[in-house]
């Protein structure tokens, strides 16, 4: 199983809503972490992903944004009270364990469904807690001692799988390795895990918004027919890399590269809405801004994944 770990800035939210309809609901459950105080937008892609039977995992006190709290009773009844189906799932640590443990004792009193999300190993004993969660999720195994990863119920690893650049020019022309978790999880990583997950073509790290680029980079995933391996290609504009001038010519560029390599890669799906989005952009010369982009590139490689599973 998926668990796509998205932050709920919009064009994340967007790119959740909008390919809905085309995810295998027993195969990917989106994970997402609010970080507007303005949760119009949120509510709204979980009534469209609900449309489609899918609930997804709210992280209910969010480590970053707007939202930032140990404590998630009151987002949790603020998205509670609008009728929408979703897992409630808390981020736990060593040092929020005493805001946590009282709404997870209510929670499993009232029988209510919901997730853990551990950002370390828990020093107190908690198999109480992780019995009767939905599911236990953890990030980059590494961080973690093997016997307690190892007695988690029902896990989940998340890894920041993408190879993240500080500039756009330093990306390869070459595809990079992305992931192989879409086959490991079954073997598995750790001894419970049913689930793997990532930050989609992004990496894990936080940012509130990006100015002009200097190089234009597009960021589109493949699942490779014979290894069946996920790569990355990094589709880079090369015209002008001193300066922020022409961002419009700059992508058609990085687009014009991108569309090229799916000719000759046939591992590429070429089906996915992200994708053809793409192809589209391309054959009407417009220029749609930064943030379409990341949206399309988020949509394909969800389908991606969904479409492997």
């Amino acid at each position: 199983m998926y668990f796509p770990y998205m932050r709920g800035k919009q064009f994340e939210l967007v790119a959740l809503k909008t390919v809905a309809a085309r995810l295998k609901t027993d195969k990917v459950f989106p994970i997402i972490e609010p970080v507007n105080d303005n949760l119009t937008q949120l509510i709204s892609c979980i009534q469209s992903l609900n449309q489609y039977k899918i609930s997804p995992h709210i992280i209910i006190n969010p480590e970053v944004g707007d939202l930032a709290n140990d404590s998630p009773d009151s987002l949790n009844l603020e998205i509670a009270k609008t009728g929408t189906s979703f897992i409630p799932c808390i981020r736990i640590n060593n040092q929020n364990l005493q805001y946590v443990t009282n709404l997870l004792d209510q929670f499993i009193e009232d029988n209510v469904n919901y997730s853990l999300y551990f950002q370390e190993g828990i020093l107190s004993k908690v198999d109480h807690y992780t019995h009767k969660a939905m599911y236990n999720i953890i990030r980059e195994i590494n961080r973690y001692p093997d016997d307690f990863a190892n007695k988690l119920p029902n896990s989940v690893v998340i890894n920041d799988s993408f190879p993240a650049k500080s500039r756009n020019a330093d990306y390869s022309n070459t595809p990079q390795f992305f992931s192989d978790a879409h086959l490991t999880f079954t073997k598995p990583l750790v001894e419970h895990q049913v689930g793997f997950g990532d930050y989609l073509t992004i990496d894990e790290t936080w940012t509130t918004g990006g100015g002009p680029a200097f190089v234009i980079a597009l960021h589109i995933t493949y699942i490779d027919n014979d290894t069946t391996h996920m790569y990355v290609k990094h589709s880079v504009s090369i015209s002008n890399p001193g300066d922020q001038s022409n961002p419009a010519g700059k992508f058609r560029e990085a687009l014009e590269e991108l569309i090229k390599f799916s000719h000759i890669t046939p591992s590429l799906n070429k089906n996915t809405l992200g994708f053809q989005e793409y192809v589209i952009i391309h054959q009407n010369g417009n220029y749609p801004g930064l943030g379409v982009p990341k949206k399309l590139s988020m949509m394909h490689h969800i389908e991606t994944i969904s479409d492997f599973l």
